[in-house]
């Protein structure tokens, strides 16, 4: 067993406790996509953005939907491994397999969150629009969301992930791009749809 991770001792210890996390933090998601895609549906900002808005939520909903998937996947791998263990089988397939997962459930789930973070800061500064015109300190709310988006990343829980990582890399670039669209937006250069 010298090829068992850390993860997947502590997994074994307290059964379900991973894969409960991964699937309450996914329906927390999913929670905020409802949110998000209601307030857009029944009352959407005169400025527009419905349809990215539910572009994005519907990006995000599929991410919920495969972060489901592989985790009744890894619980089954899980299932499998206990059974092969007992009758003294080679294990390192499941291993490398529920290994595989856990980085895909991790990508997935950022992706929902991302999509889903940038969908909030879209409907928010509309509204705001919507309902005030076009002021500068309207168009700091989705900066100062950024900015609180990154502050765990930098200083807090999710240091560890590391900055410079492709995924960090990835999800910079694409805010960024948003952030550039709301100030052509704000300066009526473009109107996001």
């Amino acid at each position: 067993m010298s090829d068992e991770s850390e993860g997947i001792k502590a997994f074994k210890a307290a059964p379900g406790a991973s894969t409960t996390t991964a699937v309450a933090a996914a329906a927390a998601l999913l929670g905020a996509d409802l949110v998000v895609v209601a307030l857009a549906w029944d009352h959407p900002p005169s400025e527009g953005g419905i349809v990215t808005i539910t572009f994005l939520m519907m990006i995000s909903f599929v991410a919920f939907i495969n972060v489901l998937h592989q985790m009744m996947r890894f619980d089954y791998i899980i299932t499998i491994l206990n059974v092969k263990e007992k009758e003294n089988k080679d294990v390192g397939k499941e291993y490398k397999e529920i290994h595989q997962i856990s980085k895909g459930v991790r990508v997935l789930h950022v992706s929902g969150l991302l999509f889903t973070t940038i969908a909030f800061w879209i409907i928010s500064y509309k509204y705001l629009v919507s309902i005030n015109g076009y002021y500068i300190v309207i168009l700091l709310l989705p900066f100062i969301l950024f900015f609180l988006y990154w502050l765990p990343k930098i200083i807090g829980v999710e240091k560890e992930v590391g900055l410079l990582s492709i995924e960090s890399l990835i999800q910079f670039l694409i805010q960024v791009l948003f952030l550039v669209l709301l100030c052509l937006d704000f300066f009526k250069i473009i109107t996001i749809p």
